[in-house]
């Protein structure tokens, strides 16, 4: 006789009842039958992938809602919602206003040319600004043509006092429209000129 303890035994004492017998883990959904698909969640129409939108609904990040055509400018599909634009596309927008006041086409130009295929926010603003230019340009030249041939021919020269009107066109619009379009660039807001002032011919 030993004073060490007998070696442990797997199998249950005889004075104590078996376990009872437990089913195997189901891996289905809570609450669904063995068998049978998973219930797609509600409001979500049966064979329809999960996470795909409506069917009519137009497929896009949460809030960007559909594309508006009123603005003109660039492709539809904004990778981002409203008013939600990284701050670096921010101040390519602000820069294509401020170097069409302090320099004049060519800011406008360049940002456009670079950001006009990854950037549809900076692109709006960028062709914005560029038409901007052209429309004055086809102001001037639309009273270049009716005041400066009766001036010449007539011995007229007071019919040169009409190339006022598109000096104050350029002069406000250029203080006016290219700063609140800066403004309404650095808040990550959409901004359009009047048509008058700006037509849309770079989209």
């Amino acid at each position: 006789m030993t004073d060490q303890p007998p070696p442990p035994s797997d199998q249950p004492p005889p004075d104590q009842p078996p376990p009872p017998h437990q089913p195997p883990p189901y891996h289905g959904a809570y609450g669904q039958p063995p068998g049978q698909p998973p219930s797609p969640p509600p409001g979500q129409p049966p064979g329809q992938p999960p996470g795909s939108p409506p069917p009519g609904q137009p497929f896009g990040p949460p809030g960007a809602g559909p594309y508006d055509p009123r603005y003109g400018y660039g492709p539809p599909g904004v990778p981002y919602g409203p008013g939600a634009h990284p701050g670096e596309e921010t101040t390519w927008a602000i820069f294509a206003y401020v170097g069409n006041v302090l320099i004049g086409f060519l800011p406008p130009l360049v940002i456009y040319l670079v950001k006009k295929n990854t950037s549809p926010f900076t692109r709006f603003h960028a062709a914005q600004s560029m038409n901007y230019q052209l429309t004055m340009l086809i102001h001037l030249v639309a009273v270049a043509a009716v005041c400066v041939p009766p001036a010449i021919l007539l011995d007229a020269p007071a019919f040169l006092a009409l190339f006022a009107l598109p000096y104050l066109e350029l002069l406000i619009g250029g203080w006016v429209f290219l700063i609140l379009g800066a403004v309404k660039a650095g808040k990550g807001q959409y901004y359009r000129f009047p048509t008058f002032f700006c037509f849309r011919m770079i989209r």
